[in-house]
């Protein structure tokens, strides 16, 4: 993977590698911005869910609506994350996540929309924030060296190459490197082990920019990771020229994952599949087993909502 370095100075290198940028806090609620695009698409060239993980978690929580509401020098972490799509993401352009905290007792729930470039709501989105007693690690979230590294985005398979091949061949496929695991995946380095019908096995490594201010991995990463492999599980039950589309991915985070840390196992299952809608089960777990992150996501089958584009 070819890189580019930037001067971190003054720079969030979460968000700087996923292209975020603060365009209002306080009190009374959050507005952030996201760039979307190749950099963030999946392994078919399209936006997804995942791909705006980062900015979503940033609007609700430690950097957005609810870490603005609490008292001075509080630390707050997500502890439960909802996503539900709403009209088609745009392949390219730019994406505002606007949050407020919907009630405020320092174990608060916070509400959050994400619109395109032309003011339609694309996703909603709800947390649960806490407040904890972990200390800044600042030195961690803005990483230890004079640069930050920002990959290039990793190719596509070419699009009539997967046409026609069914789902199931693809993920192998993916497994074996003949197929590219796409920008995203490249991003959050999720590489494919193993696939069944309706089972895929992975692994991420956690990386230093991917640190919140606490010095682990922010949860809108953790829901990137999870939303491609519920995807990835999704594509298993396909025929060639099937489509799969996130519909809802409901997210509880059990433990938080040092950026220093192991890599994780990421295992997603289908749980029921109609012709149209597959309920599937994802879980994050250490090399040890502990649980880290448990994800349960409806995925529609079929032709995406909303046409080809989204």
């Amino acid at each position: 993977m070819t890189s580019v370095s930037v001067t971190p100075r003054g720079i969030d290198p979460l968000n700087t590698v996923m292209g975020v940028r603060t365009l209002s806090m306080n009190a009374a609620g959050a507005s952030f911005e996201q760039s979307v695009g190749p950099r963030f698409h999946d392994h078919r060239g399209l936006t997804t869910l995942g791909s705006v993980g980062v900015v979503a978690d940033d609007a609700v929580a430690g950097a957005g609506a609810f870490y603005a509401s609490v008292p001075t020098g509080s630390r707050t972490v997500v502890s439960q994350l909802t996503a539900t799509a709403a009209a088609p993401l745009p392949a390219t352009g730019a994406v505002t996540a606007a949050a407020s905290t919907a009630h405020l007792d320092l174990d608060a729930g916070t509400g959050i929309t994400i619109r395109d470039p032309h003011g339609r709501v694309a996703a909603v989105l709800r947390a649960r924030s806490f407040v904890v007693s972990r200390p800044s690690q600042a030195e961690v979230h803005y990483g230890p060296a004079a640069e930050l590294v920002v990959p290039e985005p990793e190719a596509v398979t070419a699009a009539d190459e997967l046409a026609t091949m069914p789902g199931l061949a693809i993920v192998e496929a993916m497994a074996a490197g003949g197929v590219r695991r796409g920008p995203l995946a490249g991003l959050v380095d999720l590489t494919v082990d193993a696939a069944t019908r309706g089972s895929v096995s992975a692994r991420m490594t956690p990386q230093a920019w991917m640190s919140n201010a606490i010095g682990t991995v922010q949860g809108g990463v953790l829901l990137s990771v999870a939303d491609l492999a519920a995807g990835l599980a999704a594509q298993t039950l396909t025929e060639p020229g099937g489509s799969f589309r996130t519909l809802d991915a409901h997210l509880d985070l059990v433990r938080s994952p040092a950026v220093d840390g192991p890599p994780i196992r990421v295992n997603s299952a289908v749980v029921r599949a109609g012709r149209r809608l597959a309920l599937i089960e994802t879980r994050l777990t250490a090399p040890d087993g502990h649980l880290l992150v448990s994800v349960r996501a409806s995925v529609q089958l079929g032709q995406p909502f909303g046409g080809a584009g989204r």
